[in-house]
């Protein structure tokens, strides 16, 4: 009988070749594809797709060189995400519409925008397109190699305090301007001020003038390149206005006056650097960035929690510097461009490496000031902007003394600069589209002559919840009178609707949409004088309409729509001429009230700023203005 075998007892020679066996079938396995390999099986045959399919491979199979998976690891929503194109060794891959770039060559090396070789039809070409993925700058472009040529730099259009200059460098936060023959360009007082002292010209470090000669010695042979036009608003926050966008939009206007204007699409030199061409209106860039260079973003400084306080709890959220634009007016204006403050300038300035900005649009209120007495003069510089008959009868009548006379700084181009007459459409239509509002809102259709206008629709502008110190307002009683006396209107069927908006301009998103679609669509607006008013630029323009005859086939000449009316009023002895310019420029009637006596254009009084600041109260004869709104509801539903 054999012995029994226990657990430690020595493997037999059956159990270790079993053992033996058992490992090496594990380890080729575990290791299949190296296994393979040395087997002389060709690699296209060791892919892991391959092996899924006859159920030996679960490697995952990584990343083609195109930075795609294999073609038979894609699905729909990889194809959805990245794009289903073809890609060749040595281009840059297309964006998902097929169209690779050769890369590493030439113009089309470390491409931001791809496409850049396709050809397009025209109607792709129309209109401004910004730096976009089919259109735009290459890093290449971003780096203007001069050499010993400094770009002189080029004055489009100049009134004291706004202006309009091409190649301006930066460097340190100093601006250059470059010209051989000092006088034909404007004075630097004229352009600019001091930065620690508005009513001052700017000092050396915020604005100096070179030579060609001298800015070679300064600069160096090269610059980095800040493309499109740039709007540079001068000033402290305490210097701005609510009309900021206003008067920089007007003094861009002037661009597409009749004659030659000049794009930064037009023609370049051997530099990069626009050359001189003329442009459609078309053509006229819309700004690419807002920049603030005297104000920072925020006005309160950023609060750390207590001590004792959860570090991961969130701050306090910090106040924005007042900078005249509402943010979100920006926005739905100009949704391409790019807000540059304080700190944003600074961080150019730390680099230390000149920048050339191909067009900037600077406005400062400070210099507009001092040079008031020049608005309307003839421009000092070379290759003036042509003006037509229409708009040099426009400019000389608003350069008659009475016009300009206790004007605002920010009017400055709105005297002496020309522009087309419909000028703020665009802005206008812009705003209209992001509040899905139109025209046709104030009209009805129906009738056998078309379409017919409206009952007035009027906004009433209230300061009551406003904090302390937001600015003038009607005493509780009279607004209440004079807001029921409005609504009593509207049920009475005079007037289509009655808005009561808030004052400030800086109020949540959902209250400034639904304030400034008020104003959109209002044919009046009322309020106390300040610049709560100033969105009145934003009511409906005025407009010539005809209608036809059905049953004649003629189209016979309507009466002219009667142009939307503000109402300010003033305590007596007091009077500005802020909204007034404003209503004045864009053709709309106005009203100045000093308690129950009523100034229009024609007969205002003289400009007598106020001698009191704050929450002054207006005083009002509410049936006065009540009796004058439904007069003018009338002539505009008539």
């Amino acid at each position: 009988m054999p012995p029994k075998r226990t657990w430690t007892a020595a493997p037999t020679r059956r159990e270790f070749t079993l053992t033996l066996f058992a490992l090496t079938v594990f380890v080729l396995s575990y290791n299949l594809e190296a296994t393979l390999g040395l087997a002389g099986v060709r690699p296209q045959k060791l892919s892991s797709s391959y092996l899924l399919s006859i159920g030996l491979g679960t490697k995952d199979p990584g990343f083609d060189e195109d930075g795609r998976r294999p073609k038979q690891w894609r699905d729909k929503l990889e194809d959805m995400i990245v794009g289903d194109w073809e890609w060749r060794e040595g281009e840059v891959s297309g964006e998902g519409r097929g169209h690779p770039t050769s890369s590493g060559k030439g113009r089309y090396a470390m491409l931001y925008d791809f496409g850049g070789k396709q050809h397009h039809g025209r109607a792709r070409d129309l209109g401004d397109r910004g730096v976009s993925l089919s259109t735009g700058v290459t890093v290449q472009d971003q780096f203007v190699r001069w050499g010993n040529e400094v770009p002189q730099t080029k004055f489009v259009a100049h009134t004291p305090g706004f202006s309009i200059l091409e190649n301006v460098v930066a460097v340190n936060g100093t601006l250059f301007v470059v010209a051989d023959d000092w006088a034909k360009v404007p004075q630097l007082g004229d352009i600019a001020s001091s930065s620690s002292d508005a009513s001052r010209p700017p000092q050396i470090r915020d604005w100096h003038m070179l030579t060609s000669r001298d800015a070679n010695i300064w600069f160096g042979p090269y610059a980095a390149k800040i493309h499109g036009t740039s709007w540079m608003q001068l000033g402290s926050a305490e210097s701005q206005d609510a009309y900021t966008l206003f008067s920089l939009f007007r003094t861009q206007a002037s661009l597409a006056s009749s004659g030659s204007v000049i794009s930064h699409r037009s023609v370049h030199n051997k530099h990069g650097l626009p050359s001189s061409a003329a442009a459609h209106t078309s053509d006229v860039p819309a700004p690419l960035r807002l920049v603030f260079p005297r104000i920072p973003t925020f006005s309160t400084p950023s609060v750390l929690p207590p001590g004792d306080q959860d570090p991961k709890v969130h701050p306090l959220p910090r106040e924005r510097a007042y900078t005249g634009v509402h943010p979100l007016l920006a926005k739905a204006v100009f949704p391409t461009v790019g807000m540059w403050f304080e700190e944003d300038w600074k961080d150019l300035a730390d680099m230390h490496v000149p920048f050339l900005l191909e067009r900037v649009v600077v406005a400062d209120r400070g210099a507009a000031e001092r040079g008031r007495d020049t608005w309307a003069a003839p421009r000092a510089f070379s290759e003036p902007i042509s003006v037509s008959d229409e708009e040099k009868a426009g400019l000389a009548k608003r350069a008659e003394g009475g016009s300009i006379a206790g004007a605002p700084a920010w009017a400055a181009p709105l005297v002496a600069l020309p522009a087309p007459q419909d000028w703020w459409a665009p802005a206008r239509s812009a705003l209209l589209r992001y509040l899905h509002v139109t025209d046709d809102d104030a009209t009805s259709a129906g009738g056998f002559w078309g379409r017919q206008e409206r009952k007035p629709v009027v906004t009433f502008v209230s300061m009551r919840d406003m904090p302390a110190g937001a600015g003038p307002r009607l005493s509780a009683g009279d607004e209440d009178k004079l807001v029921q006396g409005l609504r009593r209107m509207e049920r009475d069927g005079a007037l289509e609707a009655v808005h009561v908006v808030r004052g400030n301009g800086s109020v949540p998103a959902l209250e400034w949409t639904e304030r400034m679609g008020a104003f959109a669509k209002s044919s009046i607006v009322l309020g106390s004088y300040g610049p709560q008013l100033a969105d009145s630029v934003f009511m409906r323009a005025p407009v010539a309409e005809s209608v036809s005859s059905a049953a004649s086939g003629k189209t016979a000449d309507a009466a002219k729509v009667v142009p939307p009316l503000l109402m300010e009023f003033f305590p007596p002895g007091v009077f500005v001429r802020e909204q007034q310019f404003a209503m004045e420029t864009l053709g709309m009637d106005y009203i100045a009230w000093w308690n129950g006596r009523k100034f229009s254009s024609g007969d205002l009084p003289s400009v007598i700023p106020p001698t009191v600041a704050g929450d002054q109260h207006v005083p009002l004869d509410v049936d006065a203005v009540l009796q004058a709104v439904r007069k003018e509801a009338a002539r505009r539903h008539s």
